[in-house]
């Protein structure tokens, strides 16, 4: 189902799309898991069917599913450019650094949403983002961890303005030492840094920011913090969605 919820600050319209587990009317009394897809205009039809041939399947158990769409009206490079990335570009000619005003939506008034009419359990929030969309939820996990217990982050573009994600950390290590959430980290095998005919140059090294990353995070030794990373032998930016997403449910939610 689609459900328009405007951000009553930026005043931009916006819609969630729900998928809802099997069985959900009939069983009256559970509280579900839930997952919030980033880019949802775009991966939601097939990440909410791969969430329901995983429950299907028993591999995981049931849950709800949230996605979250592009501002209705605008381009969906230019939303989702100015939404996920938690710092301005000089010079750019576009709108970038929107992520703490949008965080602000996504907690304010769509997990609000979903939570008053759906039965979520409230300790088992799940977000799920991919490369500007994995951005994004490393910008809530240093800035507010608590909005979710899991962050599935897939081939995230750390490499985003010089790295300033980096500095986004070095900046909270310095006053606090507790971090908990749990962090699973993908990219696909093929996303290292080579010429690619499609984009007519070069490909950005997602392996080694993602393990930079990794490493950065251990050495904090931040209290609370489980992380976790795999490389999916054989994917690219785009073939490494699906599998990612579905290795990070079974991480999470595997009975």
């Amino acid at each position: 189902m689609t459900i328009e919820l405007p951000d009553p600050v930026s005043g931009r319209r916006y819609e969630i799309y729900v998928s809802l587990p099997a069985g959900y009317s009939v069983d009256t009394l559970t509280s579900y898991p839930l997952i919030i897809i980033a880019d949802g205009g775009r991966a939601f039809p097939k990440l909410s069917c791969d969430a329901r041939m995983l429950q299907e399947n028993k591999a995981i158990g049931p849950v709800v599913v949230v996605g979250l769409s592009y501002a209705l009206g605008e381009n969906l490079e230019d939303s989702r450019q100015r939404d996920y990335t938690p710092s301005p570009l000089s010079g750019s000619g576009k709108v970038y650094g929107g992520a703490a005003g949008y965080q602000r939506y996504v907690r304010g008034v769509v997990i609000r949403y979903v939570e008053e009419h759906y039965r979520i359990a409230p300790d088992k929030r799940i977000f799920w983002g991919h490369s500007y969309g994995g951005l994004l939820g490393a910008h809530i996990l240093f800035t507010e961890p608590s909005l979710f217990q899991t962050y599935i982050l897939g081939s995230p573009s750390f490499w985003f303005g010089d790295e300033a994600i980096f500095g986004l950390e070095a900046g909270i290590a310095q006053r606090q030492r507790q971090l908990n959430a749990t962090v699973l980290l993908y990219a696909g095998g093929l996303e290292t840094s080579r010429y690619d005919p499609a984009r007519k140059g070069k490909t950005r090294d997602m392996i080694a920011g993602m393990q930079k990353f990794e490493e950065r995070l251990r050495s904090r030794r931040y209290k609370g913090l489980e992380i976790v990373s795999t490389v999916i032998p054989g994917k690219d930016h785009i073939s490494s969605v699906r599998p990612g997403f579905a290795w990070g449910l079974r991480a999470t939610l595997a009975d």
